[in-house]
């Protein structure tokens, strides 16, 4: 059997690390033992002179690829570039080449004869690196073996590509943005550089252990001493989002590791969430984005952090120590956690109706399980046992078909789609059947899919409902937890939990393991046809921890096949095809992005200072002296008012089509050349890419001949505009003598840093117009390119490709301009800031009472008021009242734990937040059908929220022409009086 990708490249890089001698041959051998292949610094400085010095020798590509041992050295050191950035940035990695890459891209795009690789030597080898960045690293190798130092410049651009794909979204849900965080440390040790204080953060094992909290105390002690935060710094430390980052994951990490070690079931919510509950008294801060939610209260860990730093608040915890010792005194959970391995040799005298009933739980979810191995969706079901007719006493044997989905018609299980059942309905029905037992069955069973709490957090869970009704009677409801397969594991299936405790159950945990025991069997020995899937699905998925890193042994496996090692070197490499077309390069499809749905004031809202700062233009002398200056004029209501759509450019400046030089790269606040093109749009934005080519092209073929006799006036006033560099236009109609159509055509001046690369790669290219809506003035024409940053990113790296194409490097400029603005190379005087448009005001940050409300807020998280106070006119209050009376048999159980009475120490404050959360698990709910309005609410809101972000004049500017006027009129006032004087 061939060995596999992965396993040939691993092996060459075991051979490069360790220094043994490989079993085959590879060129240059003794030379690369030299080498220290650690994933240090100095192993690529020292891989740098490796190949200056076959430059020096004159070596090429093809003398390498002559021989299979030149081969493996080739596919050697690329991979070992690929794997640098993949160590060093703390990611996966995986390894694809060219049958299986363009089998990847097949499957990624809707169109697969669009997305062919070429077939070439750069393409024989692909690496993955994380979840979403693609890299060749054999493309290095031509200018490596020219004796071209590119090595640092790819790998600080590629690792500041990889920590921006890294970055968490915090959009998500609550529990998505906590695994995100929490990602960058589930190897034990951060590995992103762009959380802010990282180095200070080198020495913490990020294990979950108490050990790690006392490891972040004194990481953020040294962050205090040698910064010397105080109260007065707190708002200006908030406006640096690498900071906010920093706050974030030592939150989630200090509330994950505290409710581990305090064995409490949470959630996480959002700050909105908490205020839908709570109101104005839930103050918006950043220690409120992110609460850990409890069965009785809420905590905000990220207080621990900026409350060592600043001091916020006296009586909150200053330690994670602290606050981990707190959750164990007043949230110690009791979650019985029962693993298989575990269950198996439990052994306990149970009743033999207790037995079957576990035996039929089994069975009914080894059926679900069925359906999930076969990515079909869990529906609530339930199974009735009934005695035989021979024997009264005597229970019939499990059978599968007996197996009901809960519906007012009885359906069959394996003939409804979730698209045909209501779940809360179902739930309801479940319930029901339950109490009421219409069948006066003595076994009944039931299952549903729903979301459960853990130390953890929340995750998904098949729910079990074990009922028996003849004396002993058992009521005992179990949740199979697991996690769906996402960007870092494959499905997992976690141990048997319980979320009863003594009160809510009369049988003893030795009991509960025994049952366990009859329930895994079971479920392992179904005698049916989904048996084997069942069997196959739980050696791939069972984990027996609740850990959200620990890998499924399907996972493991693979892991353990790549690493082992092969005997010899058996890689294919495509041939090189250098100085030939590329006919495979895939033709973007536009289609896939429409710009309609693209509300451009939300963005500008929520940009950072830094991409304030990206989105400003710089207005240079020549650009003052050029008409082009009314563009820079309509910036601000571009922004604020204007809509994206494709433009077509007809013409441009030659200097736009090639790379930038590093002097207007490295100091783009100079007076430079002001480049401009001509774009061709619909206003409207209805117009299809390939009709505005085909009109761009008509246009062009009529004006670029010399002018006929019977030339028609429109097309002969674009020809003179096109035979002149300084002729401007705006919004000029397209030529009717061509086609009847209402696109426009308007010069516009491009700011070359908000392209990709500072090239137009591509004569498509998204710009902002502007449109009526909430505009007082008349249209007037101008248009800008939309910031690169904005663009959608499939069409951004689309972008770089052909750049890559033309140039052979694609000149990405966003990891560029990050790197100024992270180590302030961007920085600008004030006569420079003068020239920056549009002006934004400072950003919004809380306010000093909403951060004083921080301290107040944790009177609250420590010393709840008591449940029975202040009981008249409180829709809080009134909550939990409600939520005591719960069990009642008609009540809709949308949340499936048994409800207890509220506790005397619960808060009151929370009770609406905490009613989602009393229960340890709740039904997934279906999205709401229709949110136009509230969209709609929003994109006004939006507006005019941006029209106070922006400034709506340059107020210096202003006052600089009222002090010229009036020295004028007083310089004019004195030679009158002078040459009355002399007369």
């Amino acid at each position: 059997m061939k060995p596999t990708t992965a396993q040939q490249v691993n092996t060459l890089l075991y051979y490069l690390q360790t220094k043994q001698t490989p079993p085959f041959k590879i060129l240059f051998w003794e030379n690369l033992q030299k080498i220290d292949f650690d994933y240090s610094a100095n192993s690529l400085r020292q891989l740098s002179r490796f190949f200056a010095a076959m430059a020096k020798r004159h070596i090429q590509l093809p003398q390498l690829l002559a021989n299979q041992s030149g081969q493996a050295l080739v596919v050697a050191l690329a991979a070992y570039i690929a794997d640098y950035l993949a160590k060093t940035t703390g990611q996966a990695i995986a390894w694809y080449d060219y049958d299986r890459m363009s089998a990847q891209l097949a499957r990624q795009n809707k169109y697969p004869t669009q997305s062919q690789l070429p077939v070439d030597f750069y393409a024989s080898l692909t690496a993955r690196i994380g979840h979403k960045v693609y890299c060749q690293p054999l493309k290095l190798l031509p200018d490596l073996l020219q004796g071209k130092d590119v090595l640092p410049q790819f790998i600080a651009q590629m690792t500041q590509t990889l920590y921006q794909q890294s970055q968490v979204n915090l959009l998500q849900s609550p529990e998505a943005v906590c695994q995100g965080y929490l990602a960058k440390v589930k190897t034990g040790k951060l590995q992103d550089a762009a959380i802010a204080f990282s180095t200070y953060l080198a020495a913490v094992n990020f294990d979950h252990s108490c050990d790690s909290l006392v490891q972040i105390d004194e990481a953020l002690s040294a962050i205090q001493q040698a910064f010397g935060f105080t109260q007065a710094d707190y708002l200006d430390f908030l406006q640096d989002a690498s900071r906010q980052a920093f706050c974030y994951l030592l939150g989630f990490y200090i509330g994950v590791t505290s409710s581990r070690l305090a064995n409490a079931p949470v959630r996480w919510v959002s700050f909105a969430q908490m205020y839908d509950s709570l109101g104005e008294a839930f103050a918006e801060c950043l220690e409120h984005s992110f609460v850990l939610l409890f069965e009785d209260c809420y905590r905000t860990p990220m207080l621990v952090v900026t409350n060592r730093l600043f001091g916020l608040a006296n009586n909150f915890p200053t330690t994670a120590a602290e606050f981990a010792d707190i959750l164990q005194q007043q949230n110690a959970g009791r979650l019985a956690v029962y693993p298989y391995q575990d269950a198996v040799n439990s052994t306990a005298d149970l009743p033999a109706h207790w037995t079957l009933a576990m035996q039929a739980a089994g069975g009914l979810v080894a059926s679900v399980l069925s359906r999930l191995s076969q990515g079909q969706p869990i529906l609530p079901c339930v199974y009735q046992a009934h005695t035989s007719d021979n024997t009264a006493d005597e229970l019939t044997a499990f059978n599968p078909s007996n197996i009901k989905l809960l519906s007012p018609s009885d359906t069959d299980l394996d003939t409804v789609t979730a698209t045909d059942t209501d779940t809360d309905k179902r739930i309801d029905s479940l319930y029901q059947t339950l109490h009421q037992n219409p069948q006066l069955a003595p076994i009944i069973v039931g299952c549903f899919d729903s979301y459960t709490n853990l130390p953890m957090g929340r995750t998904e869970g098949i729910v079990i409902e074990i009922w028996v009704y003849e004396n002993p009677r058992l009521q005992l409801q179990l949740v199979l937890p697991y996690q769906s397969a996402n960007d870092w594991h494959s499905l997992k299936i976690y141990p048997l939990v319980n979320h009863q405790n003594g009160a809510q159950t009369a049988i003893t945990s030795e009991q509960i393991t025994a049952l366990t025991t009859d329930f895994y069997q079971a479920l392992l020995s179904t005698p049916s046809t989904q048996n084997t899937a069942v069997k196959t699905l739980w050696q791939d998925a069972y984990v027996n921890q609740l850990d959200s890193w620990v890998l499924p042994p399907k996972d493991q496996r693979i892991q353990q096949q790549n690493a082992q090692l092969v005997t010899h070197f058996d890689f294919t490499l495509l041939p090189i095809l250098d100085n030939q077309p590329n006919v495979n390069m895939a033709a973007f499809d536009y289609t896939s992005i429409d710009w309609r749905g693209f509300d451009l004031a939300k963005h500008i809202l929520q940009a950072s200072h830094h991409e304030q700062s990206y989105l400003q233009v710089y207005v240079s002398d020549n650009l003052i002296k050029d008409e082009l200056y009314r563009q820079v004029e309509a910036t601000e209501d571009l922004y604020r008012y204007g809509k994206v759509v494709w433009g077509v450019v007809l013409k441009s400046d030659a200097a736009l089509t090639e790379p930038m030089s590093e002097e207007e790269r490295d100091t783009p606040f100079a007076n430079h050349r002001v480049s401009c093109a001509d774009i061709l749009f619909d206003p409207s934005g209805q117009a299809k890419v390939e009709d505005l080519q085909a009109k761009a092209s008509q246009l062009m073929d009529a004006v670029g001949i010399d002018q006929p006799p019977n030339t028609t006036p429109d097309v002969a006033f674009y020809q003179l505009h096109c035979q002149d560099d300084t002729s401007r236009v705006f919004n000029l109609a397209y030529p009717a003598s061509i086609a009847a159509t209402n696109y426009r055509i308007t010069t516009s001046w491009i700011w070359r840093r908000h392209l990709p690369n500072g090239i137009l790669s591509n004569s498509i290219v998204p710009i902002i117009i502007h449109t009526n809506a909430y505009q007082n003035k008349a249209e007037q024409g101008e248009i800008m390119v939309l910031p690169s940053q904005l663009w959608d990113k499939a069409y951004y790296h689309y972008w770089l490709s052909l750049a890559y194409e033309q140039f052979g490097q694609d000149y990405d400029l966003l990891p560029y301009i990050h790197w100024q603005q992270k180590y302030a190379q961007d920085s600008t005087d004030a006569a420079t800031q003068k020239r920056l448009w549009p002006k934004f005001k400072p950003s919004r940050a809380p306010s000093r009472e909403q951060s004083s409300a921080i301290g107040l807020m944790s009177d609250k998280l420590e010393n709840p008021m008591p449940a029975t106070a202040k009981q008249q006119g409180s829709l809080q209050q009134a909550t939990i009242q409600q939520a005591a009376i719960q069990q009642t048999t008609g009540q809709k159980l949308a949340d499936v734990k048994p409800v207890s009475q509220p506790s005397t120490e619960s808060i009151p404050q929370t009770a609406q937040a905490a009613k989602t959360s009393q229960t340890s698990q709740t039904p997934k709910a279906p999205p709401p059908s229709s949110l136009s309005n509230e969209l709609t609410q929003q994109l006004m809101n939006d507006k005019l929220r941006l029209q106070t972000q922006l400034s709506t004049k340059d107020t210096a500017k202003d006052k600089k022409l009222l002090v010229i006027a009036g020295s004028g009129v007083l310089i004019l006032i004195i030679m009158v009086i002078l040459v009355k004087l002399m007369r």
